[in-house]
């Protein structure tokens, strides 16, 4: 593999990443939308006796997802003696996986938004995934930290 094939396989990974981090931000806020109104109306009749339950259970498998992704992150390991292209795309498959991961994070701030409708959270949500994109960004040195993990 030549220098110039690194440098452009590392960014594909930084395009895929920030693309990752655009379409999950964009799918969850679709989701909380889309979800809006079905809340608006159940809180108008004392839902908190209704929704609880659905909330706890939806706390819970927010948590269960994400110790699965978690553990599949940190299942996709390196191997010096596959070939360099495959190593590659199994660090590519690792990043959509711990993107995935580290997107759910925000989803307090857009629970938390559905409820108080306050422009000021959408802002720090989409703030929390900028920083995540920013500090997260694959680049040759983490690459070359998982390569040798």
């Amino acid at each position: 593999m030549t220098d110039a094939e690194y440098n452009l396989a590392i960014q594909r990974f930084r395009r895929s990443h920030w693309l990752h981090f655009g379409v999950q931000g964009l799918l969850m806020s679709g989701a909380a939308l889309a979800g809006k109104g079905k809340l608006t109306t159940a809180v108008a009749g004392n839902s908190w006796l209704i929704t609880w339950p659905i909330w706890v259970a939806l706390t819970l498998a927010l948590l269960l997802l994400g110790m699965v992704l978690y553990t599949v992150c940190r299942r996709i390991r390196p191997n010096l003696r596959r070939p360099y292209a495959e190593n590659m795309r199994i660090y590519q498959s690792r990043l959509v996986v711990r993107n995935s991961l580290v997107g759910l994070s925000s989803l307090p701030l857009l629970a938390a938004n559905l409820f108080t409708h306050q422009g000021v959270i959408l802002v720090a949500y989409v703030g929390l995934l900028l920083l995540l994109g920013w500090r997260l960004v694959p680049s040759a040195r983490t690459y070359q930290r998982w390569l040798l993990s």
